[in-house]
């Protein structure tokens, strides 16, 4: 009887093990799954004429970018980052023309933790102006390839400047725009036309005053030179 016992005893034991395993082995299978990267497959997609993006998107879902993304102008690399099933994840960088980083921002936490300080501005990580978010070429190289010097003006021979001023509220989006500095008519219209196809897609991180988002300008100075 004492075999008995004991040998039920056991048998109870390896019965408890077994039901206890079961559970855990199934959790464990369920976390391993989970860990397992989707399939993807590699995109390299022009966008416009001298940038190219390079990213991966989820073969099961080809609208969703998934993984390492890197955009290029000409050669150089202007932003890179990652994607998480088709949302922007951790920290993106990225450069100005001179292959300097001009921003780093961290998606995951919504904030930026670098800017690039230019010549002359005052600002810290409480006080800053709105800042594209994105490389500083995109915009710029934007307002460079639709703005040209009027033909029915050349023979002035007349250089002249005019001063955007882009309205961005305290969520980074594009509400307006207005012109801060003004020149000739003529070339004032050009700028405004401009402005007016700028792509509504366009982000900024928006002005900061006292550690708080607050709405202001983001300034772009055009100069109309006649030489070129």
């Amino acid at each position: 009887m004492a075999y008995i016992s004991r040998y039920i005893k056991w048998l109870g034991v390896v019965i408890l093990m077994l039901t206890m395993g079961v559970p855990v082995y199934a959790q464990k299978k369920a976390v391993q799954k989970a860990q397992v990267q989707p399939k993807t497959k590699r995109v390299q997609r022009r966008a416009g004429v001298l940038y190219m993006e390079n990213y991966s998107v989820l073969v099961e879902d080809t609208a969703l970018r998934h993984g390492k993304y890197w955009m290029t102008y000409k050669t150089k690399t202007i932003e890179q980052g990652y994607y998480a099933r088709g949302k922007r994840v951790g920290r993106w960088v990225f450069y100005n023309m001179k292959n300097v980083v001009e921003l780093v921002y961290d998606y995951d936490i919504e904030q930026p933790v670098h800017i690039l300080p230019h010549v002359g501005a005052d600002y810290d990580s409480k006080n800053f102006p709105p800042i594209f978010l994105g490389s500083p070429l995109v915009p710029y190289h934007f307002i460079a390839v639709n703005i040209k010097y009027p033909l029915k003006e050349q023979d002035n021979k007349e250089d002249c400047k005019v001063v955007l001023a882009i309205e961005v509220n305290a969520n980074g989006r594009m509400t307006g725009y207005h012109l801060e500095e003004e020149s000739r008519p003529i070339f004032n219209q050009i700028v405004l036309d401009t402005a007016k196809r700028m792509p509504k897609s366009w982000r900024w991180v928006p002005a900061r005053k006292g550690g708080r988002n607050v709405a202001a300008n983001y300034l772009v100075t055009i100069i109309f030179d006649s030489a070129s």
